[in-house]
């Protein structure tokens, strides 16, 4: 069996240069926030996106081309306010194993996508309910599973982004993020915005 995490690690599977994740953070000093952006210098395969992968990304999120980043440091989905649509996603809290599990905030007209160690949970009733910011499962769910909920929201991508990825000299914002628990990797899809 080939393994993933050994895969992103082999040099002769990486890109030919590095690609660099542009984080920003920041803090309130003296009643003012004041932002920066930190660099994290990354080793790994870059390929561009299959078909299929553009086709599950929201026709208005393309600005461009589409590529793949695969990384071993967790990548963080684009967030913020308007004008721009992405997509805000968290790991819900609860018990684990368990069935009733808590978001920090209410999504938008109480519609998200909930994810059970990567497989989509169908709403309504039929796998899980949402009220508000409680999610009641009908079946528990397994102990160590990986949860994430997501849901729709606009972002201004230059000012509220939380991760870009600088390429070749093109800034990619990222759409999509996936991770796989076992072999502990990151994989992003990201669009490219403009020149770096």
């Amino acid at each position: 069996m080939i393994s993933v995490q050994e895969v992103i690690l082999d040099f002769d599977m990486t890109a030919p240069e590095p690609f660099t994740i542009l984080r920003s953070t920041g803090e309130f000093v003296s009643g003012g926030f004041e932002s920066s952006t930190t660099s994290i210098q990354i080793w790994g395969p870059v390929q561009q996106a299959s078909n299929k992968e553009i086709q599950m990304l929201p026709e208005a999120d393309r600005v461009g081309s589409i590529r793949a980043f695969w990384s071993r440091v967790p990548v963080y989905l684009t967030r913020g306010t308007a004008p721009a649509p992405a997509t805000h996603e968290e790991v819900p809290d609860g018990a684990v194993p368990g069935s009733s599990f808590m978001l920090s905030a209410a999504p938008p007209g109480g519609v998200g996508n909930f994810y059970v160690n990567g497989l989509f949970q169908v709403p309504n009733g039929a796998d899980y309910t949402l009220t508000g910011v409680a999610i009641a499962t009908t079946v528990p769910v397994p102990d160590k599973a990986t949860l994430l909920f997501t849901w729709p929201i606009t972002v201004n991508a230059q000012d509220a982004a939380s991760d870009i990825i600088v390429y070749g000299g093109e800034q990619f914002r990222v759409l999509q993020r996936y991770f796989d628990p076992g072999s502990q990797y990151w994989k992003c899809l990201g669009t490219r915005m403009s020149a770096a």
